[in-house]
């Protein structure tokens, strides 16, 4: 596997495993059912991903009310400790 070093790296790379198509394809926004097909169980795999890939905890609070790309960008700039995208 590719090593990415950034949240939006991380996060690009999950969205486009949990929409099944590739990253260069991904809209810089967008809805996550609608525009990339992203139901409530690939929205949990797609969280668990981000989550392991990240080293935080997405609370479930927040999973539920993910509904875009940029709610989850907003949620990650967040939780994600800055030092990650500053290497």
């Amino acid at each position: 596997m590719l090593k990415v070093t950034t949240t939006e790296q991380v996060l690009r790379a999950a969205l486009a495993q949990a929409a099944g198509t590739g990253v260069d394809t991904l809209p810089e926004d967008g809805h996550l059912e609608q525009d990339l097909g992203i139901d409530s169980l690939a929205l949990a795999e797609l969280v668990t991903n981000l989550e392991q890939a990240l080293a935080i905890v997405i609370p479930d609070e927040d999973t539920g009310r993910l509904t875009t790309i940029s709610h989850l960008r907003a949620l990650l700039a967040g939780l994600v400790p800055t030092e990650m995208d500053e290497r």
